[in-house]
């Protein structure tokens, strides 16, 4: 992997090393397409396989099969004969695809004849009371802790939300001897009433399968109320406890020292 551009034309620039980027990249290259593929982050994987070459986690079980897949696709980018470079921001993408990127405090400008923006999903920012607290925190940001240092919370802590990587987070903390006092579900009666016309489909699919072993596998070890509302975050100089409204309209406090929250991804 170079620290810059090698040369100031490709025939293909690959955006992002996640999933699709590393696909891609392996693919183009490998037919003989002279690749580049650039990243912002230290190394490939992205948000779904992130720290895949790094992750001092190496008990396989803990991050499940799923995670562990990326190895091999990142190997194979690797093998590919592509050009990869990692702490790259490309700031620049004209209608002529020419790009501007910066890599190590220098900048470039080179050309593609082909440009696969591969930049993946972010978490859906939803702002509640209290959110800018310090002990507040994305269930992404927490996720890319674990992956990347291994850590996991060991105070009181409670993940508020909705969507499959609360669960997901909530299944690997506990896997590595994390904490997790409540799990706060805020999924509106309404969604499943929406999703019934899907739910033939889905219930057949793999990921029921998964999902729904990922769920039981949770609940086992931690309290989980569903049908939460007005959710909210309190404390004096950092976060002290989190309230919310039942299903049954009755308001609960918390003490907690970490708020993990997740609704879901956007287009990044």
């Amino acid at each position: 992997m170079s620290a810059a551009p090698k040369h100031e034309q490709y025939d293909v620039v690959v955006i992002g090393a996640g999933p699709a980027g590393l696909a891609a990249t392996t693919a183009t290259a490998r037919a003989g397409l002279s690749t580049l593929l650039l990243d912002e982050n230290a190394g490939p994987g992205g948000q779904v396989w992130r720290a895949i070459d790094a992750t001092p986690v190496k008990n396989e079980a803990l991050l499940g099969a799923d995670y562990w897949s990326g190895a091999e696709i990142a190997r194979a980018a690797r093998d590919s004969g592509a050009e990869i470079i990692h702490r790259a921001t490309v700031w620049s993408l004209d209608r002529n695809l020419e790009l501007g990127v910066s890599v190590g405090g220098g900048s470039a400008f080179i050309k593609a004849k082909r440009v696969i923006i591969a930049t993946g999903a972010q978490e859906r920012p939803f702002p509640i009371p209290g959110w800018t607290l310090p002990g507040v925190m994305t269930a992404g940001a927490a996720q890319t802790m674990l992956k990347s240092s291994g850590l996991v919370p060991d105070g009181p802590t409670v993940l508020a939300g909705q969507g499959p990587l609360l669960w997901l987070l909530a299944a690997q903390i506990l896997r590595l001897g994390g904490r997790i006092d409540r799990v706060l579900d805020t999924t509106p009666r309404a969604n499943y009433l929406a999703a019934l016309p899907h739910a033939f489909a889905f219930m057949t699919s793999l990921y029921f399968v998964k999902g729904l072993a990922m769920m039981r596998e949770v609940r086992a070890k931690v309290k989980v109320t569903t049908g939460v509302t007005e959710l909210a975050a309190a404390g004096t100089n950092r976060l002290e406890s989190v309230s919310y409204v039942t299903a049954g309209g009755r308001r609960e406090t918390l003490p907690v020292e970490l708020l993990l929250l997740h609704h879901g991804v956007v287009p990044n």
